[in-house]
């Protein structure tokens, strides 16, 4: 993945990097006749393309076991749950619970059911049990804020049964749409979101690569609108799979797909388009997505996977997109604010590097070179003139 901007990087204009670049120009038709085989190999494409062969090698390991550690074999661990009861205090329950079911708890006591109920719609708790006056007992869970949680709530009832001596009757509050029995589409569509948005910033610089700073940004915020709508529209009016509130999602993920795009350009005007790639991969690839507790609630991730996906963009967007489907009455302001940090962040970030380099124009010529800087504390006085132009 080269553009101008790799081109154009070895034109520095100092005498110093002039002169390394020549020192170090492509040997002539004689000398390489004559070099060894392994200064062959080393100043010809091969090298290159084992460098990039060992480092898809090591990417492809990680990603595998990135996902396979994360979302493989999900251990649940402090599963909050509600309790509503005359009878049973919540370290009894967590204790008993616990011992039969080796999972552990978190058991929040509420006074009335309502209180329960309204925990479970701020997703305080992912579940409720509720003891009535009467005897009868109600086990609310909620599969809308973890389909994976409220299925192992589920396969719990029995035990529940067996710790307070009744039958327990199982209530989904807040299940999920017909056509995403599994709950994996809030996933899916914030992948989709993030995946595209740094695709399509690759693909823009690449085949658009005259572009000014204005221009840059013009396209990404068009594409960003224009791809959120694809996939918003997709699932939403177009196949029903969600009962999304279309607008609002809408945005989410135009602002999810612009944050991606906008991380990938930062990295490619500070480290070069050859290796951008590189780390945008491993913060939403290998990271973000499987922390983001779309395909696995966070209560069932490892620790690291479990902290990264609360301020990390695809974890936002799914908070923010399942707030909005299926909890409308009850958004959180969290998802939005790491959204707005990373918006700043990334497109600040971008701007600034990308004036710094090659100023607001079209880039060709580079401004400055990171070794130009190295270099400026230790030339400020006889040097100022040349690296004005490095």
């Amino acid at each position: 993945m080269t553009s101008n901007e790799n081109a154009a990087e070895p034109e520095t204009t100092t005498t110093s990097e002039t002169s390394e670049t020549t020192e170090t120009a492509e040997p002539t038709a004689t000398e390489a006749s004559t070099a060894t085989p392994s200064r062959r190999f080393r100043d010809g494409p091969h090298l290159p393309a084992l460098v990039v062969t060992l480092i898809v090698t090591v990417v492809a390991g990680l990603f595998a076991g990135t996902y396979a550690w994360a979302m493989g074999d999900p251990q649940p661990h402090d599963v909050p749950i509600g309790l509503v009861s005359t009878t049973h205090t919540p370290a009894e329950l967590a204790t008993e619970l616990q011992a039969r079911t080796g999972t552990s708890f978190v058991v929040r006591p509420y006074d009335t059911e309502a209180d329960a109920e309204a925990a479970i719609r701020e997703q305080v708790v992912y579940g409720a049990l509720v003891e009535e006056p009467d005897g009868s007992v109600r086990f609310y869970v909620s599969s809308a804020s973890g389909a994976s949680v409220a299925r192992l709530l589920e396969a719990d009832a029995p035990r529940l049964e067996q710790s307070i001596g009744r039958p327990v009757t199982v209530i989904d509050a807040h299940p999920l749409g017909a056509k995403d029995p599994n709950g994996l589409v809030l996933f899916y569509v914030a992948l989709a979101a993030v995946v595209i948005g740094f695709v399509g910033a690759i693909q823009t610089r690449v085949n658009a690569a005259k572009l000014t700073l204005a221009g840059e940004l013009f396209w990404d915020v068009v594409r960003s609108v224009l791809g959120g709508f694809a996939i918003a529209f997709t699932v939403g009016p177009l196949l029903g799979v969600l009962p999304i509130p279309f607008f609002p999602v809408w945005g989410v993920l135009a602002l999810t797909m612009l944050i991606a795009g906008a991380t990938y350009s930062f990295w490619r005007v500070l480290i070069g388009g050859r290796w951008a790639m590189l780390p945008t991969w491993i913060v939403f690839v290998l990271i973000s997505n499987p922390s983001s507790g779309g395909a696995v609630a966070p209560e069932l991730l490892p620790p690291f996977y479990q902290f990264m996906g609360r301020w990390l963009p695809t974890g936002a967007t799914v908070r923010a997109v399942r707030d909005l489907t299926y909890f409308p009455g009850n958004l959180h302001l969290e998802p939005y604010i790491v959204l707005a940090v990373w918006l700043v962040a990334s497109v600040g970030l971008f701007v600034a590097v990308r004036l710094f380099r090659y100023g607001p124009g079209a880039p060709g010529d580079i401004l400055h070179t990171w070794r130009s800087m190295a270099r400026r504390p230790a030339h400020a006085e006889g040097a100022a003139g040349a690296e004005a132009t490095a």
